[in-house]
C-alpha cells in the first residue's frame, strides 16, 4: 500500500511538473508578440516626435518677422525724430514744393535702411537753393542711416533664406508697411505736421508713395503733376 501511494504521488508531481512547463512555453511564446506590439508603438511615438520637430524647425512666420522688423526700427525713432525736428529750423527755398523721404535699401540681404530727404518740386526735380543766402534751405538732407531691420544669428541663415523665398512677395509688401509706419510715426513725434509743404515717404524706384499729412498711400500720378 504504502510503495502505491508513493507511486500515486510521484504521477502526480510529474504531471504538475509537465504543466508548469507548458504553462512556461506559453508565456514564452506570447512574449515576442508583446514585444514586437511594444516596438511597433515606439516607433509611432518617434514618427509622430519627428514630424513634430519638423513642424516647429522653422522658427520664422510672416508675423513673428515683422514683428522683429518693426522692433528694429522702432529702437532706431529717436535718432529719426531728431533729424525731423531739426527741420522746424530751416528757412526753406520758395520753390520747393513737397519734401520727399526716400528710404534706400543697397543690399536687400544685408537689410540696412537708410532715409534721405529731398526738397522737390511737382514734377519730380530736386530743387536746389539757387540764392545766396545760406540760411535758405534747399537740396537734400541724410535722416538716418544703415538701419539694421533685421538681425541673424549665423546658424539661423539657411532656414531664413528658405523662409523668405517661400515667402517674398508677402515679406516684401510687409516689409514697406512697416517702414512706412515708422516713419510716419516720428513725423508725428517730431510735430512734422507743423510743416506747411507736403511730405511723402517712399521706397528708392517703388511706384507709390505714402501721404505723411493724409496717412495714406498714392500713386506717382498723386503725387506728381507731370
Amino acid at each position: 500500500m504504502r510503495n502505491y501511494f508513493i507511486l500515486a504521488a510521484s504521477v502526480i508531481s510529474i504531471g504538475l511538473l509537465g504543466a508548469c512547463m507548458q504553462e512556461e512555453k506559453a508565456v514564452d511564446k506570447k512574449a515576442p508578440v508583446e514585444e514586437s506590439a511594444h516596438a511597433e508603438e515606439t516607433t509611432n511615438v518617434e514618427e509622430l516626435s519627428s514630424e513634430e520637430v519638423n513642424e516647429t524647425k522653422s522658427l520664422y512666420t510672416v508675423d513673428s518677422y515683422i514683428k522683429s522688423v518693426e522692433e528694429n526700427l522702432d529702437a532706431k525713432s529717436e535718432t529719426l525724430i531728431s533729424n525731423i525736428k531739426e527741420l522746424h529750423k530751416y528757412t526753406i527755398y520758395s520753390k520747393v514744393e513737397l519734401l520727399d523721404f526716400v528710404a534706400f535699401v543697397e543690399d536687400p540681404s544685408e537689410f540696412n535702411l537708410s532715409i534721405t530727404m529731398f526738397s522737390m518740386d511737382r514734377q519730380a526735380n530736386e530743387v536746389f537753393n539757387e540764392s545766396k543766402d545760406s540760411s535758405i534751405f534747399a537740396g537734400s538732407l541724410g535722416m538716418i542711416e544703415n538701419v539694421r531691420y533685421t538681425h541673424l544669428l549665423g546658424n539661423q541663415t539657411d532656414d531664413f533664406w528658405d523662409f523668405y523665398e517661400k515667402n517674398e512677395e508677402e515679406l516684401n509688401l510687409a516689409e514697406k508697411q512697416a517702414f512706412a509706419t515708422w516713419v510716419a510715426d516720428c513725423w508725428k513725434k517730431a510735430d512734422g505736421q507743423a510743416i506747411t509743404l507736403p511730405a511723402y515717404f517712399s521706397l528708392h524706384d517703388d511706384y507709390e508713395s505714402f501721404d505723411l499729412k493724409k496717412n495714406q498711400w498714392v500713386t506717382d500720378d498723386e503725387k506728381w503733376s507731370y
